[in-house]
């Protein structure tokens, strides 16, 4: 499980609530989340969710949205970001990887003021940071800059 993910939930959440994972992929956090007792949903287009399409779970809402290195590969970042919206209860938390737009191992990364502007409107407390983390992937074993993003719906 995303580490980082697993310290947000610690910090915000008393006690286990229901999340869903857009671009959950292997659901890794998907299962992580479900070990510490939340009921979890994972999408992307492995499960029949395209991303780039208004999605609203038959469970919503969540107390907790969240997204990992999975943005960054959407067109329609509106729309990704408007899925966020129609699943998240009133006051609950998104939680976003990405990479940096100064990520230097090809990815296509973003900004941090075109993520914030994105949120304003519907959210409070945005916080960004970025930071380094190394990637110990088989074929890859290279740092990363990692664009963090968290807020609350309001």
């Amino acid at each position: 499980m995303n580490k980082y993910l697993e310290n947000f939930v610690d910090a915000n959440y008393k006690k286990p609530g229901k999340a869903l994972d857009l671009g959950s992929g292997n659901n890794v956090d998907v299962n992580g989340l479900k070990k510490q007792g939340w009921s979890c949903e994972g999408v992307d287009l492995n499960t029949g969710v395209d991303l780039e399409k208004p999605f609203r779970s038959k469970n919503a809402p969540f107390d907790l949205v969240y997204s990992n290195y999975t943005i960054q590969k959407i067109k329609n970042k509106k729309q990704f970001v408007e899925n966020i919206i129609d699943n998240l209860r009133p006051n609950g938390f998104v939680f976003l990887h990405t990479f940096d737009k100064s990520d230097e191992n090809g990815n296509s990364g973003l900004d941090r003021d075109v993520m914030v502007e994105l949120l304003a409107d519907n959210f409070t407390d945005i916080k960004t940071r970025v930071f380094k983390s190394f990637d110990n992937d088989p074929g890859h074993k290279h740092w990363h800059k990692i664009l963090e993003v968290t807020a609350q719906k309001k």
